[in-house]
């Protein structure tokens, strides 16, 4: 049996659907699923709150009450799947990590308590990816029919072209017997030099070219390893956050990486382009810790020539 996959819970339905999404990772991996709830408790005269507030005891024992309760229907409705209660004191985000360390994976809620349609990620799901060391799914979107595809967004600038991502959407479409979409997004540079059509088209169609290689070459150990795993490659000129979130759309799960932090402070740090993710995609995303290290460079576009047409028309 795998690690276990741990999930916060509480009595909201944006839980309800991050419990859904854990479930089905939980059963996917044979895995043990881990219920966590977090209360927080706020002692008597605390803020000017009258006495004969609730006892820490009896908040602990009505948070227990609630995950049991839970964790009892979802053995029900999910024969064979062992499910684990476990309440705790304090920070909810700071729980869900701690309980993420033996974890292959935490899921949380796509937006707070409280929220509406629409509304950006919630507080917890945030703090949850600062501190978490294993890999992080923020239950976006809405329960629908399986797409069979999980897309696999690439940072082919990175040294090994997002091994971490390109592995886990790999494992996870195995375990689910679907298909790897990689796509790797890059900003067209052609704007700049509209005022040579030719020259624009040549720009593109070169950086287009050295994309598509380096896609191709970051994916190639993954489809070599799991070669029952159907994988398709497409990078695209635009914006990488408009066009990842409209993706999103067409698949099951996006997977996409954020820094792994070293030293005292452990955890995620997550870029802009995961945050628009996050904030508007359509279905699930898991952001999975990946190694800090130089960007790969692009090859220089021929400014020479530039500098030659600029000369040119003076």
């Amino acid at each position: 049996m795998s690690r276990p996959v741990i999930v916060g819970f509480d009595d909201t339905e944006h839980s309800t659907y991050a419990v859904t999404c854990a479930v089905r990772e939980a059963v996917a991996r044979s895995a043990t699923l881990r219920l966590v709830h977090a209360y927080q408790w706020i002692p008597p005269g605390t803020f000017g709150l009258p006495p004969g507030i609730a006892a820490e005891a009896a908040v602990a024992a009505a948070s227990q009450a609630m995950l049991d309760k839970a964790a009892e229907r979802l053995r029900t409705e999910n024969p064979g799947l062992t499910v684990q209660a476990v309440s705790a004191g304090g920070d909810p985000a700071g729980a869900l990590a701690d309980q993420g360390r033996d974890a292959s994976l935490v899921v949380v809620g796509g937006r707070g308590r409280g929220g509406f349609a629409g509304q950006l990620l919630g507080s917890v799901a945030l703090r949850v990816l600062d501190l978490a060391t294993c890999p992080v799914m923020v239950a976006r979107g809405a329960e629908s029919p399986a797409a069979g595809r999980i897309m696999a967004g690439v940072d082919v600038d990175r040294p090994g072209g997002d091994a971490g991502v390109l592995e886990f959407a790999f494992a996870e479409a195995a375990l689910r017997n679907a298909e790897v979409f990689a796509l790797h997004v890059w900003d067209d540079p052609s704007p700049l030099y509209l005022a040579d059509t030719r020259f624009a088209t040549e720009v593109t169609d070169a950086v287009q070219a050295n994309r598509v290689n380096l896609l191709a070459a970051a994916v190639e150990p993954w489809r070599e390893k799991y070669p029952n795993v159907h994988v398709s490659c497409q990078a695209l000129p635009g914006t990488p956050g408009r066009v990842l979130v409209d993706s999103t759309r067409l698949v099951d799960t996006l997977v996409i990486g954020g820094l792994a932090r070293t030293g005292e402070h452990r955890g995620m740090r997550v870029g802009a382009l995961a945050h628009t993710v996050l904030h508007h995609a359509h279905c699930p995303v898991i952001i999975v810790p990946e190694g800090s290290g130089p960007k790969v460079p692009l090859p220089a576009p021929p400014f020479a020539s530039v500098r030659g047409l600029s000369r040119g028309r003076r």
